[in-house]
């Protein structure tokens, strides 16, 4: 038993020994410096020449976002639509608007789009109940749109 440990011993012992120490780099190699980092852009260089659009789905430039813009509700649905269809939302002038192209559609019960204006002070006649569950097990939600037209956020016939 005490020879198999020597033999074991002799063999190993040369073998650490080859494996020496770390590699060093060669000396014809010069360290490269790392590159500055380049500065960050404005904000008025990342958004210049890119493509925006408002509710409607038209193409709008984006002018600088201003301090003196009157009150205006913020559009929850657009801004929501926006970024769930993986866009930005970008504040431009006094507008909210998207880097992608976002349209509203709305539909009817035969699955034909059609404008939506909502009008105020007026309420159409209930839609009907199938028209109704349609749209809702699809997922979609029923938007009064004028004063004698309910329509669906998405095609209730598919």
């Amino acid at each position: 038993m005490l020879l198999n440990a020597r033999c074991c011993a002799l063999l190993v012992v040369p073998l650490v020994a080859a494996c020496g120490t770390a590699a060093t780099p060669s000396p014809s190699a010069p360290a490269q410096p790392a590159p500055a980092p380049l500065p960050e852009p404005s904000a008025k260089a990342k958004v210049a020449g890119m493509a925006f659009y408002d509710a409607q789905g038209a193409e709008r430039a984006c002018m600088p976002p201003r301090q003196d813009c009157p009150p205006i509700a913020p559009d929850t649905q657009f801004t929501d639509s926006c970024r769930l269809a993986g866009y930005r939302v970008q504040r431009c002038a006094c507008a909210a608007l998207c880097s992608g192209r976002v349209e509203r559609k709305f539909y009817d019960a035969t699955g034909q789009v059609k404008p939506c204006q909502a009008v105020p002070d007026c309420a159409p006649p209930p839609a009907s109940a199938a028209f109704q569950d349609a749209c809702t097990e699809r997922g979609h939600r029923l938007q009064e749109c004028s004063c004698d037209q309910w329509l669906c956020s998405g095609d209730p016939t598919k």
